[in-house]
């Protein structure tokens, strides 16, 4: 009999997988998330679609709407931003300090049918949300068929004729 270490962390990689997995579903394309390093971070995004448009969400909290840049080309929205540490005077020392500071990017393929010159951005409460108006479906149309200058409506020929 083998013991295999159950490792908790493998669960988590997995959920990551399965997740960026739906994005390549929704999107047709790879969600690119930058590596974490010192004074990057990671920016989760929840995605919506409608009829209309495409609904980005993030949660950036502790982020002023002029820390964060939205920029929209070539079928990929990016999302980034910075927040300097600020110049504080020194009450004490940090037991535990856990609020993050630094900068993030985030970048998702866009479908095709997004109507770049239209999208808008909010900022509400710490959330940041992205409108990705959808172009209107296309429908079919019909077109007459002339025979000797006349137009035939659909129907109206006669069957051997």
């Amino acid at each position: 009999m083998t013991l295999v270490r159950w490792n908790p962390w493998t669960d988590l990689t997995s959920l990551q997988d399965q997740m960026d997995q739906l994005m390549t579903q929704i999107f047709g394309s790879d969600v690119r998330v930058p590596e974490s390093g010192p004074g990057s971070m990671t920016l989760p995004v929840d995605v919506r679609q409608t009829d209309t448009e495409f609904i980005v969400e993030a949660s950036i909290p502790g982020f002023k709407p002029e820390d964060v840049e939205i920029t929209v080309d070539n079928g990929i929205l990016t999302i980034q931003g910075e927040m300097l540490e600020e110049k504080e005077e020194k009450k004490g020392e940090y037991v535990r300090r856990e609020r993050r500071r630094g900068s993030f990017s985030r970048t998702l393929q866009l479908p095709s049918e997004v109507r770049e010159d239209d999208v808008r951005a909010t900022f509400e409460n710490g959330i940041l949300t992205v409108e990705l108006p959808r172009q209107e479906k296309a429908h079919p149309k019909r077109v007459p068929v002339t025979v000797n200058g006349k137009a035939i409506t659909s129907g109206t020929a006669k069957k051997g004729s």
